[in-house]
């Protein structure tokens, strides 16, 4: 059944002349009868008493008149919000890399709900590779990493790639003698180093700039959870690798204390990938927007 149907049935529980109501719709009168009888064949009884000229209807008629009258009434509200310009409905699913998602994501993601009530949030925390395989197979709108992936590779495996912004790392201790000085990789190969696991853009990093200086470090312990390789760095005296705003709160507390190593270069991006066949929404857009407003 038609909403244009229900109209014309609505409006005959009004007018009850199927003449009158075929002029206020500029049909014929037969169409009109065509379409009542449909609808009764569907109810499987009749809506509508015959008296001369005028069709009373029966009570069944009206209670789905009721019915019916709110079903028009959404439709045609449904799409009016469609069609505002600020739209902004739907589900927004995000994956982040661990420092992301854990400390850069969430005030920008309770903000932006708070600001768009109607946008279903699923934000998932994996790392960089994760992140790739869900945004390639669709299982996410949109991925924000710590990896590094070039222009070329992005858009060999089907991405948009964009910087969002510049971030640092910090090879942290909770040893002040020890922050006191800058040193040469060299002289720190003897701690306790811990990494993230294998697949992190933060591991990878570090890793690849000591191989530029052709140095390889002793991994002591691999974690997957920032908190806890910061528990230990604290707590046992262990060094690792974090993105600065993990540990901002720590440094400027003085509970941490970062290191000062020669020659190495620590500044690295943060990037947006999106599936260049993706389909352009609203809560997406309005997101992409949002974020940028942050930075």
């Amino acid at each position: 059944m038609k909403i244009r149907d229900l109209e014309i049935f609505l409006d005959l529980l009004k007018t009850k002349s199927p003449t009158i109501t075929a002029q206020n719709f500029k049909i014929t009168q037969p169409n009109v009868s065509v379409i009542i009888k449909n609808i009764e064949n569907m109810i499987g009884t009749p809506l509508f008493e015959r008296l001369g000229k005028k069709l009373m209807p029966t009570p069944k008629a009206l209670f789905l008149g009721g019915m019916w009258l709110e079903v028009v009434q959404n439709y045609y509200k449904s799409l009016e919000v469609l069609l505002e310009d600020d739209l902004c409905l739907g589900e927004l699913k995000v994956a982040s890399t661990h420092t992301i998602g854990e400390y850069f994501l969430p005030k920008i993601l309770f903000d932006f709900a708070k600001k768009y009530p109607k946008v279903k949030i699923n934000a998932q925390i994996y790392n960089t590779q994760e992140c790739l395989k869900l945004l390639k197979m669709g299982n996410v709108d949109l991925a924000i990493i710590e990896g590094e992936i070039s222009k070329e590779q992005a858009k060999s495996e089907g991405f948009k790639r964009e910087v969002l912004c510049k971030d640092e790392l910090v090879v942290a201790t909770s040893d002040f003698i020890l922050a006191s000085r800058e040193h040469y990789i060299d002289a720190l190969l003897d701690k306790a180093w811990i990494f993230r696991e294998y697949g992190s853009g933060l591991r990878e990093r570090f890793l690849r700039e000591l191989g530029n200086i052709g140095r390889e470090i002793p991994i002591f312990l691999e974690l997957d959870r920032i908190s806890a390789i910061k528990d230990l760095v604290i707590s046992r005296g262990a060094l690792a690798v974090f993105s600065k705003m993990a540990i901002k709160k720590e440094l400027e507390e003085g509970i941490l204390f970062p290191l000062q190593i020669i020659n190495l270069d620590l500044e690295r991006e943060f990037l947006i990938l999106e599936r260049e066949s993706q389909i352009p929404n609203g809560a997406l857009e309005r997101f992409r927007e949002f974020l940028e407003s942050w930075i």
